[in-house]
């Protein structure tokens, strides 16, 4: 699946031949700004977080916009069903004790908070975990073609909702401009851990993580 605009701009579906290229293109303008991992020490991604990450593209739910060939931005989308908040616990507990699993216990939270599958009485839905855009090419929206692209796919699965844990307050704007519903907030000043203390400690100006969904 690809499209092209009339400024060159091409969206197109990532194959499983494409992997190592989606991760070297996240590890250069996704990972370094996203806030739960620049609010977690070390500042590089765990192996395990990138796995997860590419164990989405056999679904055919992760996007790339191309420009001259290169990739300026990149989406990664998977689908979830009403056992999620079940599952994401066990992977916390899984993963306890590395930065990975310091991100799985927040996101474990947002999970049990929001349950979006049984909220919305739905089997299953297409969740976004990673949006990066080049700073060169920002201001084109080219997030938003992208998530535009996880829309048209999840219809065509059959899904009837899709969600997002926006972690940074710009990409909340973006899905807000997108006409997604909030459900959910996190202060992240509020996740804390057995002894009281903050968890992940984001750069300003990340605050919390925001849940949306956009139905179908």
């Amino acid at each position: 699946m690809k499209s092209r605009n009339a400024d060159d701009i091409e969206v197109r579906q990532v194959a499983a031949a494409g992997t190592e290229e989606l991760m070297t293109f996240l590890l250069a303008h996704y990972y370094p700004e996203e806030p739960l991992t620049a609010g977690t020490h070390p500042p590089e991604p765990e192996a395990a977080d990138k796995e997860f990450l590419l164990s989405n593209v056999p679904h055919g739910t992760c996007f790339v916009a191309l420009h001259g060939g290169r990739i300026v931005a990149a989406v990664v989308a998977g689908p979830k069903d009403i056992h999620e908040p079940e599952h994401m616990a066990e992977e916390a507990v899984k993963y306890a004790g590395g930065k990975w699993g310091t991100i799985l216990h927040l996101l474990s939270a947002v999970e049990t908070a929001t349950d979006v599958c049984r909220r919305f009485n739905v089997p299953s839905c297409l969740h976004v975990h990673a949006l990066g855009v080049d700073p060169e090419l920002r201001g084109r929206n080219l997030g938003g073609r992208l998530m535009e692209a996880v829309a048209q796919r999840g219809r065509e699965l059959g899904h009837q909702l899709i969600s997002v844990d926006c972690t940074s307050v710009y990409s909340a704007r973006l899905v807000q401009r997108l006409g997604y519903q909030l459900i959910n907030t996190l202060r992240y000043v509020d996740h804390l851990d057995a002894s009281g203390q903050q968890l992940i400690r984001p750069p300003p100006p990340h605050e919390s993580v925001q849940t949306f969904v956009l139905h179908l």
